[in-house]
C-alpha cells in the first residue's frame, strides 16, 4: 500500500512542478526599450488646464460618442472642438442653458480617451454665468449634483454653482 501512495504523491508533485514551469515559461519578458513608460495624458492634471473660447455650434444632451453624456461642439479660432460636459441633468439642475450661436469660455484639458483625445470641461462660462463641472483634480461634480437632487444639499449650496 505504501508504494502506491508514494507513487501518487510523487506524480502529484511532478504534475504541479510541470504546471508551474509552463506558467513561468508563458510569461514574456519585454525588451528594455518596450518597458519605458510613455507619458500618460489620461489622468486629469490641473497644470495642463487651458481655456477655449468660441461659439456654440451644437449642444448634444446625450451623446452616443464616448465619453457618454452631454457634449458641446465649439467653433474656436483653430477649428471645431468637441467638449465633454458630463451629465446633462447637472446642467439642468443648475439652470445652466447653452444656446447655439452663443459665446462660451471653457476651462479644461485634452485627455486621452479610447483611441483619441477628449476635451474635458472643468468650468464653463456663457455670458455672466459660470458653472464648475469638475473639481480642480478633474473629479466630476455632477455626482454631488445627483445627491443634491435627492435632497442632500440645500439650494444655496448647489454643487458647481460659482
Amino acid at each position: 500500500m505504501k508504494p502506491i501512495i508514494l507513487m501518487r504523491t510523487s506524480s502529484v508533485f511532478l504534475v504541479g512542478a510541470l504546471l508551474l514551469a509552463v506558467v513561468a515559461g508563458a510569461q514574456q519578458v519585454r525588451p528594455k526599450a518596450q518597458q519605458t513608460a510613455k507619458p500618460r495624458t489620461s489622468a486629469y492634471d490641473p497644470n495642463r488646464d487651458m481655456v477655449l473660447e468660441g461659439t456654440v455650434l451644437k449642444y448634444t444632451e446625450n451623446s452616443s460618442v464616448p465619453p457618454l453624456g452631454a457634449h458641446l461642439t465649439v467653433e474656436t479660432s483653430s477649428g471645431p472642438v468637441d467638449v465633454h460636459l458630463g451629465d446633462a441633468r447637472f446642467l439642468k439642475f443648475n439652470k445652466f442653458t447653452l444656446t447655439e450661436g452663443g459665446s462660451v469660455k471653457i476651462t479644461g484639458q485634452n485627455v486621452s480617451y479610447g483611441q483619441g483625445t477628449t476635451f474635458l470641461a472643468r468650468i464653463i462660462q456663457q455670458g455672466a454665468r459660470a458653472l464648475a463641472l469638475r473639481s480642480v483634480n478633474g473629479a466630476p461634480l455632477w455626482l454631488a449634483g445627483a445627491r443634491a437632487q435627492r435632497g442632500g444639499v440645500q439650494k444655496s449650496q448647489q454643487p458647481g454653482a460659482l
